[in-house]
């Protein structure tokens, strides 16, 4: 599986994503970042934050990143496209089976993904919620996410 973050606002959450994808052995995530958080170098402050909070983990993480036409990209990936949304008539993330070759659609913190972007995505899932709140923040949800690809790969239950 891969992961596509689609235009992430959150520097801190950007770097809790990187240590939940190293820590899950993965090493590399696509990105749209039209808000420059991917960057070759940081000031100091904010290389202080990014060691911190990722564990060191942001700088062990192939960001590839998706300069521009993010829909000419989805359109030509291989594999089946796969969006995270905060609605209870997506499909269950507990009923949902992936792929190896599934590419993981996490949206931004404010807006989650664009309708255009979603109209590219053969599914869509959801961590289903029992509270009010609106939905999880991204580095959240992408744990859980994440995990529950890991649990289904160890388990041998990938869809082919």
């Amino acid at each position: 599986m891969n992961v596509f973050v689609y235009a992430p606002e959150q520097f801190e959450n950007l770097c809790v994503l990187a240590r939940t994808l190293e820590v899950f052995g993965f090493e590399q995530c696509y990105v749209f970042d039209p808000h420059r958080l991917v960057r070759e170098r940081y000031g100091k402050s904010y290389a202080r934050r990014l060691r911190t909070v990722s564990a060191g983990a942001f700088a062990k993480i192939r960001w590839q990143r998706i300069e521009s036409a993010p829909l000419d990209f989805l359109r030509g990936y291989g594999g089946r496209r796969v969006a995270t949304v905060p609605r209870q008539s997506a499909t269950s993330l507990y009923r949902f089976r992936f792929r190896p070759t599934d590419l993981l659609l996490i949206g931004s913190e404010a807006r989650g993904l664009e309708p255009l972007v979603l109209d590219e995505c053969q599914a869509q899932i959801t961590i289903p919620q029992a509270g009010t709140t609106e939905s999880l923040n991204l580095a959240v949800a992408s744990g859980i996410l994440l995990a529950e690809w890991k649990r289904q790969e160890a388990l041998g239950l990938l869809d082919s």
